[in-house]
């Protein structure tokens, strides 16, 4: 009698969570639906931001309706949905699985786990991958080896959970492989970092765009054998604020900050009305026209083109030395090479070229050296009769003096280039076919879908031979009897 009480004291305890569970899942996908309709009107990285990369979203009512009044609720955020699925499931986990092995049997489990541990971790790392991944090979095969390290790693981990849960070995690998994939979620949206390059054919390129960040730079062009690079973050970058650095002969007075602004125009072809109320900028702002224009969704796939105003001070009298507008329609690697509008500045005998432009981040193999990219040729097959993109692809050669390399590659649509913890991808090309875009992203835990979904597979899997095994040999017994 006690032992039927303490199962239906499990089993109630079950169905709790399991209502707990659906009640996280009908959150989360409450929040998914808002986030997408938010990305009508905003950028798609704005909308991770206040939807699903934080733990207390904030849901703008009008996503829903525009009778609704313009305001916006608190909301759980991804963060925070995830922690509590998390927290869900190891409490499940713990409450229904139970070490049953003893002894040396336990102290074997042990053993293999931290040995499945180790396999985990040399594969999310590297293990089984060569230095410079090499584009050539069919990206089945390539996707197949992968599928293979995490089957490896889960074979390992699935001993380990016979050995200390025996029957119920599945159940406790598929758990831990949904664990796996929320925590590499989690570390996903902390740390990958996703940046663009961009390469005319013949150049090389020694730098990656930060395309979600930004940053004004001025170059100390006054000695033509050294440059001096000095950047202001974006975030410093707020309306009222007085900027001052040792390195630059002047400080920096923020009068705007616009999130999205217009092409450039000519300032003289615009109205009257709009040329009476403009700001006299020197640079190009004293003959182009650009405004404040609401900002466009990510689902469009344009990108918010933002420019800040800025009015140089002399860090002595504190006299204007001229009110200058930066905008990223400036900086070449953003209007795909068409236009490079560096604003020269000249104060106190020195010379420099600012760019209101993406965060520059130079290329470091893991070894410290410097490395770069150069486009050796750029090819873009188009459907015969048709303007339709059929294939585009990037003869490069990647150069690390450093560390001895010096290799001819290709890079073409699903066939990336993996080197020093990156990946470069096919992205986009040049206007008439000057050159090439790749997207770079570096994401240490890439592997872990991989691994996740291979250590889910192998739980489910064993789970079912073992429950259809109990099945036949019931069966059996039964016809037996019978």
């Amino acid at each position: 009698m006690a032992g039927l009480i303490n199962r239906m004291n499990k089993l109630t305890a079950f169905f709790k969570s399991l209502k707990l569970t659906v009640i996280l899942l009908a959150l989360s996908m409450v929040l998914v639906f808002a986030g997408t309709l938010a990305q009508v009107d905003k950028g798609i990285w704005a909308v991770m931001e206040q939807y699903f990369r934080c733990f207390v979203a904030r849901i703008d009512l009008r996503v829903f309706s525009s009778a609704l009044p313009g305001i916006w609720v608190p909301f759980p955020g991804g963060f925070l949905l995830g922690f509590l699925l998390t927290a869900n499931l190891l409490t499940v986990h713990f409450s229904n699985f139970k070490i049953l092995a003893k002894g040396s049997r336990r102290l074997a489990g042990i053993a293999v786990f931290l040995l499945g541990v180790v396999v985990v971790a040399g594969v999310m790392f590297g293990w089984g991958t060569a230095p410079v991944a090499a584009t050539d090979s069919d990206a089945f095969w390539r996707v197949f080896f992968r599928l293979g390290r995490g089957t490896l790693a889960a074979v390992v981990l699935y001993v380990a959970c016979l050995l200390l849960y025996r029957k119920r070995a599945g159940m406790v690998l598929l758990h831990g492989g949904i664990l796996f994939l929320l925590i590499g979620e989690f570390f996903t949206a902390q740390f990958a970092v996703e940046s663009s390059m961009t390469i005319k054919e013949g150049d090389a390129v020694s730098y990656v765009d930060r395309t979600q960040q930004l940053e004004l730079a001025f170059t100390e062009t006054t000695n033509p054998d050294f440059d001096t690079v000095t950047s202001i973050p974006q975030k410093m970058l707020k309306p009222g604020e007085i900027i001052s650095t040792g390195a630059l002969p002047f400080d920096l007075k923020i009068n705007r900050y616009l999130a999205n602004s217009s092409q450039p125009q000519n300032l003289n072809q615009m109205p009257e009305q709009l040329r009476a109320g403009y700001p006299e900028y020197a640079g190009f702002g004293s003959r182009l026209f650009i405004d404040e224009v609401r900002e466009v969704s990510g689902a469009t796939g344009a990108m918010n083109a933002p420019s800040v105003d800025v009015e140089l001070l002399d860090k002595t009298s504190g006299d204007s030395l001229g009110r200058y507008l930066f905008s990223l329609w400036f900086y070449p690697n953003f209007v795909r090479q068409q236009w490079d509008m560096p604003t020269r500045i000249s104060h106190g005998g020195k010379e420099f070229t600012a760019y209101f432009r993406f965060k520059r981040e130079y290329l470091k193999s893991p070894a410290g050296n410097p490395y770069s990219i150069q486009l050796l040729d750029f090819v873009h097959e188009k459907y015969e009769g048709t303007q339709m993109p059929k294939d585009f692809a990037s003869r490069i050669r990647l150069i690390n003096e450093g560390d001895g390399i010096d290799r001819e590659l290709r890079i073409w649509m699903n066939n990336p280039l993996r080197y020093a913890k990156r990946t470069f991808y096919q992205s986009g090309y040049l206007p008439d076919d000057s050159g090439t875009v790749l997207q770079v992203v570096r994401n240490d835990t890439w592997m872990i879908p991989y691994l996740s979904c291979m250590i889910v597979f192998t739980g489910m899997t064993a789970q079912f031979i073992q429950s259809f095994g109990r099945y036949l040999r019931r069966e059996k017994e039964e016809g037996g009897q019978a």
